[in-house]
């Protein structure tokens, strides 16, 4: 059967249009801005609804058209210069043009708005947790080329931009990225994570180079004080948690401690209650929250996770943790669920979701409440439409400013289950 060609897709046959002057309308769910020319939905990135801009344009498929503002010629009253000299060039944030208080109302409408389609009414919304505009993140992927550069990738292709700073990290972490670009051996190092804990200590590991280079590489960080081998410490809530360089963070510190406030806020747990913990990592969440509990589970499919939270919990008889792959076991199947009888569950997975695991909670009937983490909306709406489907109703939502200045969109999620009628 022949297929029919995808009208989203890149024309290669065709030469690419010129230059175009657009009239923005309105935001795009990665906060791009949409434009229409003769018929065909023009998405630009570094464009602002009500703006009138020169675009040049580097996709062109049939229907759907994509490019890049070159000149403002009529700018909205929210735009901004953007700090970072890179901008535009490194594919490390794409909202840095837009005033940051303006960025959160084009990410709680791109939420809405899968919401919408997945037949949910609008939602009230409780107030966003806020983070500062720049110097938040507390780690960074880098990458190097050949010729030993340090950068980040373009924001289209692979190609490399050697940087010199970044207005998204964090103080101790822009002066540790600068000790390195002066003077570490970076020649065979392909990509490393550099971090800085909650208690200043820098860690760093190589990620993808070569073995001699990656050695040198050690040599000279170890000559620093850097850790490669040993756990970091974080503060979760009052708790300590730890996790090894390279390993999963929240990269928001001030942002994480807000979000664990606010779990325990929405959660009102009790003394009795049973929590478990499905994507716990490093039990960020549920460590933050045990000693509230009477007993709590966490289960995780990194090993080296789960020691690290195995760890952090001694001296809590009521906290176990245990590796498992949410992906492929059935929840309601797992011996160490169905004994424990859990009254409340956090849900924290990666963009995928958790659907399989939404689909089988109505086979767990001692759970009451729901806290949801998402990080990816589409995954989000599909999964509250499963938990809506099996009798739990939405009774909170609200955005986690984790990623100013990017299109990435956290949030937060309390469910409870209906009574029965």
């Amino acid at each position: 059967m022949k297929r029919k060609p995808n009208q989203f897709s890149k024309a290669s046959s065709k030469p690419l249009p010129a230059p175009l002057t657009l009239d923005i309308l309105r935001y795009s769910h990665d906060g791009r801005g949409i434009a229409s020319h003769e018929g065909r939905v023009v998405m630009v990135a570094n464009a602002l609804p009500g703006e009138q801009v020169v675009a040049t344009i580097d996709q062109a498929g049939s229907k759907l058209w994509q490019g890049r503002s070159t000149s403002i010629i009529t700018a909205s009253p929210v735009r901004l210069a953007a700090p970072c000299k890179l901008y535009g060039v490194c594919g490390g944030c794409q909202l840095q043009h837009l005033q940051h208080a303006n960025q959160l109302p084009v990410k709680q409408q791109t939420v809405s708005d899968h919401l919408r389609r997945n037949g949910f009414k609008e939602q009230a919304w409780s107030e966003p947790l806020l983070s500062e505009p720049y110097g938040y993140r507390h780690r960074a992927r880098f990458h190097v080329d050949k010729k030993g550069q340090v950068g980040f990738h373009a924001e289209k292709g692979n190609r490399l931009v050697p940087v010199a700073q970044c207005p998204v990290l964090t103080p101790a972490l822009e002066q540790a990225y600068q000790t390195l670009v002066a003077s570490a051996p970076m020649v065979g190092i392909v990509q490393f994570e550099l971090v800085v804990d909650d208690q200043g200590q820098i860690g760093v590991v190589v990620l993808d180079g070569k073995p001699i280079a990656s050695a040198d590489f050690y040599l000279w960080s170890n000559s620093q004080g850097w850790w490669s081998t040993q756990a970091l410490s974080y503060q979760a809530g009052a708790a300590t948690v730890t996790a090894l360089p390279g390993e999963f963070t929240q990269v928001n510190r001030s942002v994480n401690q807000q979000m664990i406030a606010q779990a325990r806020q929405w959660l009102q747990l009790t003394a009795t209650d049973r929590l478990l913990d499905l994507f716990c990592g490093n039990g960020n969440l549920s460590l933050a929250l045990a000693d509230e509990v009477a007993a709590c589970l966490g289960l995780e499919a990194s090993h080296s996770a789960i020691t690290q939270a195995t760890s952090a919990a001694q001296g809590r008889p009521q906290v176990l943790f245990e590796q498992a792959d949410l992906f492929t076991v059935d929840l309601s199947k797992l011996a160490a669920v169905r004994s424990f009888e859990p009254t409340v569950m956090l849900l924290d997975p990666p963009r995928a979701g958790a659907e399989a695991l939404c689909a089988v909670l109505k086979k767990i009937p001692s759970v009451k409440k729901i806290l949801y983490v998402s990080c990816d909306p589409a995954t989000l709406a599909r999964d509250l439409t499963l938990l809506v489907d099996a009798k739990w109703r939405v009774r909170k939502i609200g955005l986690i400013d984790m990623f100013p200045q990017t299109r990435h969109i956290e949030t937060m999620v309390y469910l409870e289950k209906r009574a029965k009628s």
